[in-house]
């Protein structure tokens, strides 16, 4: 247990990076974190063009 642990940490200091397994779990979580921050992206987007759309709209006419 000891030994381990030293050599877990001794391959960890000589810089060889100690990285968790990825998991099913680890990479669904991942994907779905994307796809909620893109679609609230999109989201925003679209209600702010919407909502310059529908100032732009009931605005008066500038006249020249």
């Amino acid at each position: 247990m000891v030994a381990s642990l030293l050599a877990d940490t001794a391959t960890a200091s000589a810089g060889a990076p100690v990285l968790p397994p990825l998991t099913l779990g680890t990479v669904l979580a991942v994907m779905a974190t994307a796809l909620l921050v893109f679609v609230s992206g999109g989201v925003i987007y679209l209600s702010t063009v919407e909502w310059r759309d529908r100032r732009r709209r009931t605005r008066p006419a500038a006249r020249s």
